[in-house]
């Protein structure tokens, strides 16, 4: 959409650069300001014409003006802008004045535009992470907010003239803030009650650059506020701001729930920590806090992502989430604090707004569990049980001359030979020094892949030489525990296992999903599961119809296991980050009752389960049909930790296939996720990156190539 900017002031610098360099439906193509040598000034520095605003508005290339003028100038400019038929986005607040403010908002609607306006700050990588939050309940029920703020007067009307302007007093530049991100987490607000502050109407100027230091100037607007506020939907808090104060913010902004406390981070800014205290089981036991992980990628300083979205918006024919309904609403909510400090007592508020939706997740194209990866200690052992007693096929195996020839052809780009250029005399001989021993041993296998079914293999690494530990018992770690694959007969798999004299360690049994499994561990001591699900769909994990053709004793890998440390950032990420769906949670209140009734746990076992509740004990997200990631919760459990498994033997990643590498790649990084490397071709012939989970466990995203051996 082709954009005129109106303003040149401070805030034009974030404005201009992020339109132009970070937001691609954008295009801005001439600046305008009062004073024309200014706005020639940025002109000459963005690259962009420079015009007066009535050439700007009268130019029919222009779509929508931006408009970031002192809010004294808005009212007229907002009103010329849409009178010539140009959507308008304005920074804060829309108007000085809540009538003409509202007579903006119907001249839009009558001329058929978009208006819409800043503060956009709601839709940062923070404010999100905490929408994100209370909508899927992590909080529980919602019923208070707590707000404090501070700001320093003397020197911030001392740098900004326009502080002292009418409708910029701290409530409306600065409470703005805090009033949006209210509206956008809770909705409307339904009454106020405040008390206004204003000690000091006149100041000196105590800035040196300023060509008023040492002048007295008139400051007439509020600097002081104390507000209690009841939402449409019941919740109610209080909002309190001194600008008399020490001049760096020290925000307090915290929400109750009757399962936590989040904290959240001053709405100035689109990032930063947003905090979560869980409510503890145990009072003498405290949770830990938790540092939310954010999936959306407005981290740094985003302003111009209001525009933005609302060129989506008006691309898409829907309505935009920096409305001018919420802008109004919040201003109207402005004025009524301010008006109730001179009157005393609660003013309800008239206007209504609908809470805007929160940014959409980019869809990352993952079709199937690609892979799951293990380092091998007894190889002939190993193949053995998955090719010769499981019927898996020997597809194809890489050797380390096959990775030093990929290595060589990846040190070719030009990234590649930049790092090169940048490493010191020490690593360029330690780099040699690897290249010399591989080509000693060119010829030792590396790799083997098996294949269980279409486009289902396990990866199995052989050993180079290296000493490896071994895990005794993973289940005493976080991360990964166990391996299922799904098969159509339990009694079957268990007699085929029982025959080549593979130890059952658990026998058929029924499980609280409904399913019936065995438990065998493999010739590494790495425990494998064998399911079966109900025929019918009546377990609690739903299945979805697939004709994926087997070319082994089992259909599927259809779980791989983990015990998670983290679990809300856990679950966030394999959900929020790379778009694949809950679709079961099971209790330990489930758990209790499947356990009670098939005598599964002793009476203490089972009042731990009663006290656990309602809490997740394993949630399934699922990654294709019949493929699942099992999230193990271990609430009250100290586990060791042990993110590093390079230097172990057993499992090492598992693989999502995914259809379109890059797709994948700007799906992760438009969904608030930083990949661990970059895009590169292996040794296989299939592209790959990785990526490291909340909890360190290591994921690798695989597109095979054509050629690929995987297909071969």
């Amino acid at each position: 959409m082709k954009v005129g900017v109106i303003g040149s002031g401070a805030i034009s610098d974030i404005y201009l650069k992020n339109m132009i360099e970070k937001f691609d439906n954008l295009d801005v193509v001439c600046i305008a300001s009062k004073h024309f040598e200014h706005a020639k000034a940025k002109a000459d520095q963005y690259h962009i014409p420079a015009c007066t605003v009535e050439e700007m508005l009268a130019n029919p290339e222009v779509e929508m003006v931006v408009n970031l003028t002192p809010v004294g100038a808005h009212y007229q400019l907002i009103k010329d802008a849409l009178l010539a038929g140009k959507h308008v986005y304005t920074e804060k607040t829309m108007t000085d004045d809540v009538e003409k403010a509202r007579e903006l908002v119907e001249l839009a609607d009558e001329r058929g535009l978009y208006l819409g306006s800043a503060p956009d700050t709601f839709l940062g990588s923070a404010l999100q992470a905490a929408r994100c939050a209370i909508d899927q309940g992590l909080l529980g029920e919602v019923h208070s907010f707590a707000i404090s703020a501070n700001r320093n007067n003397d020197l911030l009307v001392s740098i900004f003239a326009f502080l002292r302007q009418p409708g910029a007093g701290v409530l409306y530049d600065y409470g703005v803030y805090y009033l949006t991100a209210l509206t956008s987490l809770f909705g409307p607000v339904k009454r106020v009650g405040s008390v206004i502050g204003t000690p000091y109407k006149t100041r000196v100027n105590i800035m040196p650059a300023s060509p008023e230091f040492g002048q007295e100037m008139d400051t007439p607007n509020e600097s002081e506020v104390a507000a209690i506020l009841q939402m449409e939907n019941g919740v109610t808090g209080t909002l309190h701001i001194d600008a008399e104060s020490h001049f760096m913010d020290q925000s307090y902004f915290a929400v109750y729930g009757t399962k936590g406390i989040l904290y959240l981070t001053d709405p100035n800014g689109f990032g930063g920590d947003v905090r979560f205290l869980p409510n503890p089981l145990n009072p003498m036991n405290p949770e830990k806090e938790i540092v939310l992980w954010k999936f959306t990628p407005y981290e740094e300083n985003s302003r111009g992502v209001g525009p933005a979205e609302m060129a989506q918006a008006i691309a898409e024919g829907r309505p935009n989430r920096a409305s001018k309904e919420m802008a109004y609403h919040v201003q109207e909510v402005l004025t009524a604090i301010l008006a109730g400090g001179e009157a005393g007592g609660f003013t309800d508020v008239c206007s209504r707004m609908e809470r805007p939706l929160p940014l959409a997740q980019r869809p990352v194209p993952i079709v199937n569990i690609g892979h799951t990866s293990f380092q091998m200690k007894n190889e002939a052992a190993m193949l053995h049980f998955y090719g010769d007693i499981l019927g898996m096929k020997n597809l194809f195996t890489l050797t380390m001359g096959d990775l030093m020839v990929s290595m060589e052809e990846r040190m070719g780009d030009a990234e590649s030979q930049e790092k090169l250029k940048e490493m010191s005399e020490e690593q360029r001989r330690e780099l040699k020094q690897r290249k010399e021993s591989m080509k000693a041993v060119a010829d030792k296998p590396w790799i083997t892949y098996m294949k269980l079914a279409d486009r289902q293999y396990l990866e199995l690494f052989y050993d180079m030489g290296r000493p490896m530990e071994h895990v005794e018992d993973r289940k005493k770690n976080y991360g990964y525990t166990k391996l299922n694959f799904e098969v159509d007969s339990i009694e079957e798999i268990r007699d085929r296992l029982a025959a080549e004299g593979v130890e059952i360690a658990t026998d058929i049994h029924p499980t609280a999903d409904g399913s019936r499994e065995i438990v065998v561990m493999d010739p590494d001591g790495n425990e494998v599961q064998f399911t079966e699900y109900v025929k019918d769909g009546s377990g609690a994990v739903p299945l979805t119809e697939d004709h994926r053709e087997s070319c082994s004793a089992v259909r599927y890998t259809t779980q791989v296991a983990f015990q998670v440390q983290d679990a809300v950032n856990m679950v966030n990420f394999y959900c929020l980050g790379l778009g694949l769906k809950k679709i079961k949670t099971l209790t330990y209140g489930e758990l209790c009752d499947f356990a009670e009734a098939s005598g599964m746990a002793d009476e203490k076992a089972l009042m731990g389960m009663r006290m656990m509740g309602d809490r997740p004990w394993i949630d399934y997200i699922e990654v294709a049909p019949h493929q699942y990631i099992e999230l193990f919760h271990t609430d009250g459990q100290q586990l060791q930790e042990l993110r590093d498994l390079s230097g172990y033997d057993g499992y090492q990643h598992i693989c999502l296939e995914v259809s379109d590498i890059h797709a994948a790649w700007d799906a992760c990084i438009a969904n608030g996720l930083k990949p661990d490397t970059e895009i590169s071709l292996g040794a296989d012939g299939a592209y790959q990156f990785w990526l490291v989970d909340p909890d360190g466990n290591r994921l690798e995203l695989m597109e095979y190539a054509e050629g690929a051996k995987q297909l071969g």
